[in-house]
C-alpha cells in the first residue's frame, strides 16, 4: 500500500497538490526509529504467554483481541549505551 497519495484506501499525508510538505523527513524517521529499535533490542515475549494474532471488530478497524506485549532485551554491550564516544573515534 502507497502512502504517497498514490493509493486512495489510505492518504494519511494527503494527496495531490496539498499533499504534506514533510513526507519524505517523515518516512525517514519512521524507517530510522524502527531500524535503531530492532538492531538494538531483542524481542522476545513474557515467559509462558503464546503469541495471539486474534483480533476483534471495532468499526472501521481491526485491533489486536489481546495486545501484544513485548519484553526488550539491550542486544549490544552496556558500554555501547553509557558510554559518551568522542569526535573521531571509531565506533
Amino acid at each position: 500500500m502507497d502512502v504517497r497519495g498514490q493509493n486512495f484506501e489510505l492518504i494519511p499525508f494527503g494527496g495531490g497538490r496539498r499533499i504534506c510538505m514533510g513526507l519524505p523527513l517523515a518516512l525517514c524517521n519512521v524507517q530510522l526509529s524502527l531500524a535503531n529499535l530492532l538492531h538494538c533490542f531483542d524481542w522476545q515475549l513474557p515467559t509462558h504467554q503464546a503469541l495471539d494474532m486474534s483480533d476483534k471488530f471495532a468499526g472501521t478497524t481491526l485491533p489486536k483481541a489481546i495486545p501484544l506485549l513485548v519484553m526488550p532485551t539491550p542486544r549490544l554491550p552496556k558500554e555501547f549505551y553509557s558510554r559518551e564516544f568522542t569526535q573521531g573515534e571509531l565506533i
